[in-house]
């Protein structure tokens, strides 16, 4: 569409529906790209293809680690303020470090950090203390009695390392659904097919890999930080009762508006509700009901947040995010949508699902805010799941279906090009 046609129709956009509504309109059809060429596809194409790895690593180097500990070497993207993904990966190179193996993290290009120090204190800053030598590249990456990919950005690396003994892949969520039908998406599928062993959160991964990709996995479960997720000083509620959403908007697939249909919905019928919004901002101007907008709260203070909200409404187009649980070490309801990604932590009888449109989400909401026996006794039933889990108990699961592992001799990616001719 030319520039004058555009304009036109913003102009049309003023007139009709305002000015504000018409710059909210041009800003996101800017934002999304589609008003744009695709100028930069080629660039794409060389970023795709500077993942793929030829086998790199002397298998030699192996002889000199030792049989007397378990070296374990991780993987990962680089990383900003608040990723799950990462929480959960730091967590686990913790508990394995108590445990007596020796941890070491390389974070692969492209990152900004100056040095692997810097990215080291970035991870206190932003996360906490992480017990663990970090490292900044690909030629960071040195003989390892375990490799473990942490995503699609990773796994072709670790594919190609060949002086690894056991070579992994701790999946957390289903990526190919993070794009839409593309390029990207068929690629993050490619990565299940590399003969890596999965590490899943939870059955249904394992599940899923294992029979659309015949993937060997081995799943895990969350654990909860009993310091911080509790209902120690929890009071009763007076006044209206609180919902709180979980509206990470930068992740489409928590599918945020979805969640803001259903609580506009529940409106209609009620209004004894306030919203406490946490995982990303939002526009409360255009909200009729009252809502509170924390937007990134510090994993440090989603306790108390937790603590005085009656139901948590956290929404899942993939894998569980770690909140269902956490909440419900809180004594708060849970509300998910009904999907098998969604059902294989809690059940029927500690939470609520509901159909994945605006009007059954309104419904679970209105019958989790009532204060019956059952609902009372889901949320207690919850509380009993979340109480079990344990980080630590987690990484012992991990270490225990690590040290069974045969040693891997393969070799994937032979005919790949190099990752530094790319």
């Amino acid at each position: 569409m030319s520039v004058r046609a555009n304009l036109r129709k913003f102009v049309r956009h003023v007139r009709t529906h305002g000015i504000a509504h018409a710059v909210r309109l041009s800003s996101a059809y800017l934002c999304s790209g589609k008003s744009q060429q695709p100028t930069d596809i080629v660039a794409a194409a060389k970023s795709l293809n500077a993942l793929y790895c030829a086998p790199f690593g002397d298998a030699a180097d192996l002889a000199k680690l030792g049989d007397d500990e378990m070296r374990m070497q991780w993987i990962i993207p680089s990383f900003g303020f608040g990723s799950g993904g990462h929480t959960t990966i730091f967590r686990f190179v913790n508990n394995l470090a108590a445990m007596g193996y020796p941890q070491r993290i390389v974070i692969l290009e492209p990152h900004a950090f100056q040095s692997a120090a810097i990215a080291k204190k970035a991870m206190t800053d932003w996360y906490f203390p992480v017990d663990a030598e970090v490292a900044l590249g690909q030629e960071g990456v040195v003989a390892s009695d375990v490799l473990i990919a942490t995503g699609h950005q990773t796994a072709h690396t670790v594919a190609a390392y060949r002086a690894a003994r056991h070579r992994l892949y701790f999946v957390q969520d289903f990526e190919p659904s993070f794009f839409p039908a593309s390029s990207m998406s068929y690629w993050a599928e490619s990565t299940y097919t590399l003969g890596l062993t999965g590490i899943t959160a939870g059955g249904w991964l394992a599940q899923k890999l294992a029979q659309d990709f015949g993937m060997t996995t081995h799943a895990i479960s969350f654990g909860v930080d009993h310091s911080i997720y509790h209902p120690l000083g929890r009071t009763p509620r007076v006044g209206k009762k609180t919902i709180v959403f979980y509206a990470r908007h930068v992740t489409p697939r928590r599918l945020v508006e979805l969640g803001l249909a259903a609580l506009l919905r529940l409106h209609e019928v009620r209004d004894d509700f306030k919203v406490i919004v946490v995982g990303g901002s939002l526009d409360v101007d255009a909200l009729p009901f009252e809502v509170e907008n924390l937007g990134e709260v510090p994993e440090a203070a989603l306790g108390d947040v937790f603590r005085r909200s009656d139901v948590g409404l956290v929404l899942s187009g993939t894998n569980l995010s770690l909140m269902p649980l956490e909440l419900a070490a809180c004594k708060c309801a849970v509300v998910m949508n009904d999907n098998p990604n969604a059902r294989w932590l809690l059940d029927d009888k500690s939470a609520v699902f509901a159909r994945s449109d605006p009007a059954g989400l309104a419904y679970a909401l209105s019958s989790a805010l009532e204060d019956t026996s059952e609902a009372r006794a889901r949320v207690a039933a919850a509380y009993m799941v979340a109480r079990r889990a344990d980080w630590m108990d987690e990484a012992r699961d991990m270490a225990a279906f690590i040290e069974t592992l045969d040693v891997d001799t393969s070799i994937t990616q032979t005919q790949a090009p190099s990752c530094a001719a790319a």
